[in-house]
Parts: C-alpha cells; sequence; structure tokens
C-alpha cells in the first residue's frame, strides 16, 4: 500500500523536526519546509501531496498563503492548520476559506495523527462522492447520445419517407375504381394484382383495432371536414404479420361545388420506424431505471457520511468529557496531596510547572464546557454554585427557601443544558473542574 505523502510546513525547527520524526514513525511520506515561500516554491512543482500541515503564522508567507497555494496548484489535497491558541479566530478564517481542520500548538502526536487520519478519510469519501457523480454524469450522458442518435436516425428516416414511397394508391371516388402499384402491393409481399383489386380488399388488410379511425379520417378528407388526409395503421401482409403503413393522399379532382372526385397517394412502410421508437422508449426506460438506481446509491453514500460525521463529532464531545473528568480524578488529587506533603522551593516551582501544563493541555476541552455555562438561568447558576461546593439536594432547598423536587428538576436542566444528561460524569466534578 502507498505512503500517505505530507507537506509538513513550520518555521519552527524543534516543532517541525519532532512532528516529521514523529509522523515517519507513524509510516507517514512526509517531506519538511522550513517557511510558506518554500512551501508554495514545491507545490508550484508539482509534486504531489496527499495532505499539507502548515502553521499559520510564519515570517515569509503565512499559513493562508499556502492555503491558497494548495487551492490553486493541488486543490484535491486536504489541508490541517496548526495555530497557537490566542489565533483562534484566524483558524477559523482558514476553515472558511478551505482548510479542512486545524489544531492547536503545542499538541499530541496522537490528536495530530487523529486529525490526519479523519482528513483522509474525508478526502476518500468525497473522491467516492465525485467518482459516483461522474458515473451518473456519464449515465445521463450516454442517454442524451442515445437519445440524440436515435432521433437523427428518425429524422433522416422520415425524411427518406417523405421524398419516396413504398408505392402509389389512386382512388376514383366517382367510379369506386381503385388503382393499387406494384410497389405497393410487394411492400405487403403481394404479387399478383388479382390478390388486391378493390377498396373492399384494402378494408380487410386493415388491422381490426385500426379500421374505423382509418376510414373514419378519410372520409372526412373527402368531405372536406379536414385540409390533409394522413394516417397510420396496421396491415396484414401475405405473410399474415402486420406491417405499419403511413398513407398521405391529396385530392387531384374536384367537380364544380369543390367535391372530391380523386384522390392520389402513397404508402411508405414505416415499420423499422415504430421498432426503433419502440426500442427508444425501452432504452429510456432501462436508463431511468438506472439513474434512479445511482440517484438511490448516492443518497446512501450522502447519509453515510453525515452520520459518520456526527459520530466524529460526538466521540470528540465523549473525549473531551473523559479528558476533563479524568484530569479532576486521578491528576488533580495528587497534584493537591503532592503540594501539601512539604515539597521544598525547586519541587514546588516543578509542581505548579505541571498543573500549568495540564491545564493548558485541558483548556480547549473546559473552555467549549464554560461556554456552555452561559445557558443557565440565575437560579440555575445559583444551583450549580452550590453542587460544586458540595452541597445535597436537600440542604440547597434549604438554602435556596425551594422545594427538594424544584432543586432537583434545577439540577436535570443543569446536566441538559451542559449537554451532560446522557453521561455518567459527576456533575460536581465537571462544575469544579470548570470553574
Amino acid at each position: 500500500m502507498t505512503e500517505t505523502s505530507i507537506l509538513f510546513v513550520d518555521d519552527e525547527d524543534v516543532i517541525r523536526k519532532s512532528f516529521t520524526r514523529e509522523l515517519t514513525v507513524e509510516h507517514f511520506a512526509v517531506t519538511a519546509v522550513a517557511g510558506g515561500r518554500e512551501a508554495v516554491s514545491v507545490l508550484e512543482s508539482g509534486q504531489p501531496f496527499d495532505l499539507v500541515i502548515t502553521d499559520l503564522m510564519m515570517p515569509d508567507v503565512d499559513g493562508f498563503g499556502v492555503l491558497k497555494a494548495v487551492k490553486r496548484y493541488a486543490p484535491q489535497t486536504s489541508v490541517i492548520i496548526l495555530t497557537g491558541y490566542g489565533d483562534m479566530r484566524t483558524a477559523i478564517d482558514a476553515l472558511r476559506l478551505g482548510a479542512d481542520d486545524f489544531t492547536l500548538k503545542p499538541c499530541e502526536i496522537e490528536e495530530l495523527v487523529f486529525r490526519i487520519r479523519r482528513c483522509l478519510e474525508k478526502r476518500s469519501l468525497l473522491q467516492r462522492l465525485a467518482a459516483q457523480n461522474q458515473q451518473l454524469e456519464e449515465e445521463i450522458n450516454y442517454r442524451r447520445q442515445v437519445e440524440a442518435q436515435l432521433a437523427e436516425s428518425e429524422s433522416r428516416f422520415r425524411l427518406a419517407l417523405d421524398t419516396s414511397s413504398n408505392g402509389v394508391w389512386d382512388r376514383n371516388l366517382l367510379t369506386g375504381e381503385v388503382y393499387f402499384g406494384k410497389n405497393w402491393r410487394r411492400t405487403l409481399g403481394y404479387e399478383d394484382v388479382s390478390e388486391v383489386i378493390d377498396d373492399r380488399s384494402f378494408e380487410n388488410l386493415l388491422h381490426p383495432e385500426d379500421r374505423e379511425r382509418v376510414l373514419a379520417l378519410r372520409e372526412s378528407y373527402t368531405q372536406g371536414l379536414t385540409d390533409t388526409y394522413e394516417a397510420e395503421f396496421r396491415m396484414r401482409n401475405k405473410a399474415g404479420a402486420w406491417q405499419w403503413i403511413l398513407s398521405r393522399g391529396q385530392v387531384v379532382a374536384r367537380d364544380a361545388g369543390g367535391k372530391a372526385l380523386r384522390i392520389i397517394g402513397t404508402h411508405t412502410d414505416i415499420t423499422r420506424l415504430k421498432e426503433a421508437e419502440a426500442e427508444l422508449q425501452r432504452a429510456r426506460t432501462e436508463l431511468e431505471q438506472r439513474v434512479q438506481s445511482r440517484t438511490v446509491e448516492l443518497s446512501e453514500s450522502n447519509i453515510a457520511l453525515t452520520v459518520l460525521l456526527k459520530k466524529r463529532e460526538a466521540d470528540k464531545t465523549t473525549l473531551a468529557e473523559q479528558v476533563l473528568s479524568n484530569t479532576a480524578k486521578l491528576v488533580e488529587p495528587f497534584l493537591d496531596r503532592l503540594k501539601e506533603s512539604g515539597l521544598n522551593e525547586q519541587q514546588g516551582v516543578l509542581a505548579d510547572i505541571l498543573r500549568s501544563n495540564i491545564n493548558e493541555l485541558t483548556s480547549p476541552f473546559a473552555s467549549n464546557f464554560s461556554s456552555r455555562l452561559g445557558r443557565l438561568t440565575p437560579a440555575e447558576i445559583q444551583v450549580a454554585n452550590l453542587v460544586k461546593l458540595g452541597k445535597r439536594t436537600k440542604e440547597i432547598a434549604a438554602i435556596m427557601h425551594l422545594s427538594p423536587g424544584t432543586i432537583s428538576i434545577h439540577r436535570k436542566n443543569i446536566r441538559k443544558k451542559l449537554d451532560l444528561t446522557h453521561q455518567k460524569t459527576n456533575l460536581q466534578t465537571m462544575l469544579s473542574i470548570n470553574s
């Protein structure tokens, strides 16, 4: 399997070398450059990358410049922005300009690898979606080509029918005499004129379902009720099969009162045209079914992608809550005990640094949680503060002069607004962490 290629851009030598080494261990092919200008040059050269990771704030060409270069020279390449905590708004602007993700510096290699794999997975899903769209577009183009070809064939065929015929008929309405030309007979497989000699023979050859309609059309034309005579119908040939015929007629003689005396017309075999129309209809039906099938597949793919992205966000929220909870239960108590154990000055400084670093690592999660505290009402804020102090429901009720049931409702509302309803996380612990 081909290694995932990454262009890593950072002007800080220590960070660049550290992440390059760690990502190489994770089996990524990493190309590291020391600034935005060098990154743009590499992208201009056409060297392909699956992913670009770039620092946002750099002295020569910043992360926005690198992002623009990626969109210009390698638009299918994913981009992750590295930024300091104070540049969050700028990082969000980068996302709006097309970056796929961002992470705060400093960050653990595990978090960066997680974001890399998420970007690659998203890129793979989008590529599959684009391929399906392309395939659907090809199906639609194919349908258009078939329809165009059939329409062109039909047009040529109709032109040929208009300029030639398969037989001539001549009907004298005054005497009742009918003449059928040689090609007219041969079109239906009749060689001897005695086989088709009069008007009644023509009527007997008509398909039963077409007979009444055709005779009515002819009568309307001879009576002057219609301007033209043109009819499509089926006739039985000598072999007993049905052939589609296009018949056109024109009055060539009238009496002094304008009554039609004689009509001359042509018969044209349009069986092939009718078969082509039937084939076109079958092709359209089949293509519509294929398009519907592709549409369903595309819809299912979109649903799957949406579910996957929502699951990723839920996993991220769960991870944040677990980190905050575990930090409070497994780290903070021991740091407090260590601080109270009689440390010397140097040890105390190290303990403070350790606590500061832990707070820095958990601050992104805590900030998200703290922003939700703004949803609480004044009464809920009072209850939350008392819960944080370790007060029980009955004690809070007595302090606030409310019933225990009312306090229980406030506690449920607080958990709901802090997105803790379906979590086992202790409310006092979460409020203490983010106080």
